[in-house]
């Protein structure tokens, strides 16, 4: 354990059931996310403004400016997705809810104490953030998927959540806008994620 480690009081040796947790970086946070369809015409018009943003500062080593969204104008906690609906939902699609998130490395959130949640397959996280009973903020994580019953359980719950609650998935990352109603973009997009 280093100095800044042991300054900050973490524990760079987590213990072996916390070893396989789902985690997400604080730079992850709604880098690939599931939002309303109200949004799409808002999405498309961001995804212009970032790929010219980009251009114009592309160096040889990186860039020289970062962009920063917009919130969206139809945020997902207006629609009262309620947090029971989604978690039943998961849960029939074969995904198990965690009772911890690793978060930027070190820290180990209790989804109990807080208002954050995680469903999980062995390559596939889904995490939301909620407010009382209603989700405010869903985004993914994802690894190489191996299994083709991981995959037809994922495809099947995006598609569920493109069709149930008229959502899409917006990865910043890429600049990718996925219609969740749509099978084959959905598979297309999750073959990037396939071996």
């Amino acid at each position: 354990m280093g100095l800044f480690d042991k300054i900050l009081r973490r524990n760079t040796n987590p213990k072996i059931e916390d070893e396989n947790l789902p985690s997400f970086w604080e730079d992850d946070y709604c880098q690939i996310e599931i939002v309303p369809r109200k949004n799409i015409e808002h999405i498309e018009k961001s995804i212009k403004q970032i790929d010219e943003f980009t251009e114009k500062t592309r160096t040889e080593y990186g860039f020289t400016d970062i962009f920063i969204r917009e919130g969206l104008p139809f945020p997902t906690i207006y629609e009262e997705l309620r947090t029971d609906y989604f978690d039943k939902l998961l849960i029939e699609k074969g995904f198990e809810k965690a009772t911890k998130i690793r978060y930027d490395g070190y820290t180990i959130i209790d989804c109990s104490k807080t208002t954050s949640n995680a469903f999980v397959l062995p390559c596939f996280n889904f995490f939301y953030d909620c407010n009382d009973e209603f989700i405010n903020n869903i985004w993914i994580s994802t690894s190489l998927i191996t299994s083709n019953y991981h995959f037809t359980k994922i495809l099947e719950s995006l598609y569920e959540l493109g069709e149930s609650c008229e959502l899409v998935l917006i990865d910043w990352n890429s600049s990718e806008l996925i219609d969740l109603t749509d099978r084959n973009q959905i598979k297309k997009y999750l073959m990037s994620y396939c071996k």
